[in-house]
């Protein structure tokens, strides 16, 4: 078979069978084209946020927030824990802690519920309804998961965490978003707190200690100086123990002012603890929209089907002729070969 038979066999194949190919082919443009219709919109939101430096002016203000993004080898931020604010925000706490907060503008319910009715608002193809749980601890565990696919967060070049978030809910992609910065900035104000707050309360049970002590000593001079009423002051039965008691008092009272000053100065800290991060871009819309065309996917369904169609209708034709190309090539053009007798008997 020469190429030209070749090409006039698939010409009358595809005219025999070209009916064929073009309901296949409007079977699958119609079937993407539902696809596409099925198929529900996206919204994401993108919020970029830095975090405050709350050091005195003038200090490492890149190191916090090196440490603050987790981008540094520094084991301690002002004092606490370094904790990689990407991977709270991926955390899995963060996510449950955001699905059972309550959103007062919206119906006032819980976003892990409100997940679940926009989900089953906005079906996909294929795709079942969410069979509400039958406990809010499980519906906070279900949306837990379901925010966390959706939330994509990174550092970028300039030292900024980029947050962004894609639902099928303009409006709850909105909350949800607001809802993630909260959570990380109160998880940065807690950790500040308890820290400040362990060492107010520690600096307070130490100066009540200290204070107590000096009240013991006070109370060991006033027995020695009953004990001693008419003795000499100059003699050491007396002199020695109440000198010592006296310096003793006085390293306690130099201990108690240094930790009244502890107690103050930690009191200090616990009141100014403030939100750690600041939102430079905040997620208001207009969101960024993926849609799928129905006309293109359409399009695409059709190109599609009717190749497909086309390439089964002739697959047994070509292979015949490259099952006969390839014997020439091993034997030779004189070697007894199968051929194809006529035109009419390929077709």
């Amino acid at each position: 078979m020469t190429t030209s038979e070749l090409t006039g066999i698939i010409f009358k194949r595809l005219k025999k069978f070209s009916l064929l190919i073009i309901v296949v082919a409007i079977i699958a443009a119609i079937l993407l084209y539902l696809y596409a219709k099925k198929t529900p919109d996206t919204y994401t939101s993108t919020a970029t946020i830095f975090p405050l430096n709350s050091s005195p002016e003038g200090g490492n203000t890149s190191s916090a927030l090196s440490n603050l993004l987790g981008g540094s080898d520094s084991k301690n931020f002002e004092g606490d824990g370094s904790i990689n604010i990407v991977e709270l925000a991926k955390s899995r706490t963060t996510g449950e802690a955001v699905a059972s907060t309550v959103v007062p503008s919206i119906r006032n319910k819980m976003i892990a519920s409100l997940l679940i009715d926009d989900f089953n608002n906005h079906l996909g193809w294929m795709e079942d309804k969410v069979i509400l749980p039958p406990d809010a601890e499980h519906q906070i565990i279900w949306a837990g998961h379901v925010l966390q696919a959706g939330l994509t967060a990174g550092i970028n070049k300039n030292n900024v965490l980029v947050l962004s978030y894609t639902g099928r809910s303009e409006e709850l992609v909105k909350a949800v978003s607001y809802e993630f910065i909260k959570k990380i900035s109160e998880f940065y104000i807690n950790l500040k707190k308890e820290k400040a707050q362990r060492d107010y309360e520690f600096a307070v049970i130490k100066a009540d200690s200290l204070r107590r002590t000096m009240g013991a000593k006070d109370y060991e001079l006033i027995a020695i100086d009953k004990r001693t009423l008419f003795t000499d002051v100059n003699k050491l039965q007396f002199k020695v123990p109440t000198e010592n008691l006296l310096s003793d008092k006085q390293m306690i009272r130099s201990q108690y002012a240094q930790a009244v000053a502890n107690r103050e100065n930690a009191a200090y800290k616990l009141q100014k603890a403030t939100p750690l991060i600041k939102v430079l871009d905040k997620p208001d819309p207009p969101y960024q929209v993926q849609s799928k065309s129905a006309i293109m996917y359409a399009l695409i369904g059709f190109f599609i089907g009717a190749i497909l169609t086309a390439a089964l209708v002739l697959s047994s034709v070509l292979f015949k002729f490259a099952r006969q190309e390839a014997n020439k090539a091993l034997f030779g053009s004189g070697a007894k070969t199968t051929s194809v007798t006529t035109t009419a008997s390929a077709l």
